[in-house]
């Protein structure tokens, strides 16, 4: 749910960060606003931004307010806290703040060079499921002089210019992470468009340059790089290729990992997992699977709707299906989705865990927090769809150690794609 600059006054605490950053957009307060930290404060803070007759003044203040909104999750706290690790005043302050948006606005506001990272850090957490992993087969240091930052991005520069005749401009970005990993930035100014748009309280079509956002996040202890780019192989080869040149200091062929193909026949009598219920959900439901036959030329998907009352989707093609089943007709299971729900509270709807999973290796699980992560692998485990020794996101592989991955014969990559 996207929040407004309201939700974002009545969350956060009215103190000094705020009350300073009103002043330096030159709202016009009222002389006797009480800056005590009750909520009768934030109204009166939001009837002086409603009625502030200043256009400008009034955007200004909205703008800054929404801006912290970006990193107003839980996810986002642990990228605040990364981009502040080299500060220990900032870490101080984040560390004494009530909430994640108040982390965020507080970081914005004391920290503006530090927001932004912490921006950059979330947007290649967030996106790791759309990640490639490549292996660049050399464990080198990065290097951090400023000729070979711009060497880089005259590379990527290069490269756009010839495939989409943009990319003028090129900034990057290098940070290091807790875990040890380098992570690389990049923004490419876009070819220019024209949007309809509010300047003021004038509605025009103005000229502006997109940014293309991309990122690449190495480890010199694995030699491997997570590759953030849309363009598909073409383009995230570009990207490790150009790394590997001109911040490592070496030419590779760049080769994409694959994860390692997972056997999903056990999901054909449904999805057992006692444990499931021990750690407290109340229904485990496989809700849907697809299958292929053996010669790859016949796919089919089945989903249990909401009439099954979570009935597993396997239950539910045995009774409907009894002699064309293809379950029992030696079709492979090329994917699954399973829903775990947790007992209704308060009158309110069960709350659901989807897990996706393929057996091309690609799982879901990167987008739950690690506790709830480790747990869903157990389940995996015991299902017996994974391994002990592949107990992590294959999805988002751990560049930190190094994977014993690549291509595997009778990929269904064809079947998937």
């Amino acid at each position: 749910m996207k929040l407004t600059y309201a939700d974002v006054l009545t969350t956060l605490p009215v103190d000094a960060t705020l009350q300073d950053y009103l002043t330096r957009c030159g709202l016009p307060l009222p002389p006797t606003l009480d800056w005590t930290d009750t909520v009768s404060t934030s109204r009166a803070i939001m009837a002086a931004i409603e009625a502030c007759p200043d256009s400008a003044i009034r955007d200004k203040v909205i703008a800054g307010l929404q801006t912290a909104t970006q990193l107003a999750h839980p996810r986002a706290s642990a990228a605040m806290f990364q981009a502040a690790m080299s500060n220990a005043a900032a870490v101080t302050g984040l560390s004494c703040c009530s909430s994640d948006l108040h982390r965020a606005f507080w970081l914005l506001q004391h920290h503006p060079k530090l927001f932004e990272t912490a921006c950059e850090v979330d947007y290649a957490d967030s996106h790791v499921g759309q990640a490639q992993h490549i292996d660049l087969q050399v464990r080198l240091p990065v290097r951090r002089d400023q000729a070979s930052m711009d060497a880089f991005t005259d590379a990527i520069k290069e490269f756009y210019k010839k495939e989409l005749c943009c990319g003028e401009v090129v900034v990057g970005h290098l940070m290091d992470r807790l875990h040890g990993t380098q992570l690389v930035t990049i923004h490419a100014k876009d070819l220019a468009t024209t949007n309809l748009k509010f300047i003021g309280n004038v509605l025009s079509r103005g000229v502006d340059h997109p940014t293309i956002h991309m990122a690449l996040e190495y480890s010199s202890r694995t030699g491997v790089a997570r590759t953030l780019i849309k363009g598909g192989e073409k383009y995230n080869k570009m990207l490790a290729n150009a790394f590997a040149e001109h911040l490592l200091g070496v030419k590779v062929d760049a080769q994409r990992l694959k994860p390692p193909p997972l056997d999903l026949s056990s999901l054909r009598g449904g999805f057992h997992v006692p444990q499931a219920h021990r750690d407290g959900f109340a229904v485990v439901q496989l809700k849907s699977i697809t299958v292929v036959t053996p010669d790859k030329k016949l796919r089919g998907e089945f989903s249990a709707t909401a009439a099954s009352h979570q009935q597993s989707v396997s239950e539910l093609m045995a009774e409907n299906l009894p002699n064309d089943n293809p379950l029992l007709h030696h079709w492979e299971v090329a994917a699954a989705t399973i829903n775990l729900y947790y007992p209704p509270s308060n009158g309110r709807k069960a709350r659901v865990v989807s897990v996706e999973v393929t057996s091309r290796g690609r799982l879901n699980l990167h987008q739950f927090d690690d506790k709830l992560r480790q747990q869903l692998e157990g389940y995996l485990v015991e299902a017996g769809i994974l391994r002990p020794d592949q107990t992590l996101t294959m999805e988002e592989v751990d560049i930190r150690e190094r994977p014993d991955l690549g291509p595997q014969p009778n990929d269904l990559a064809e079947v998937e794609e």
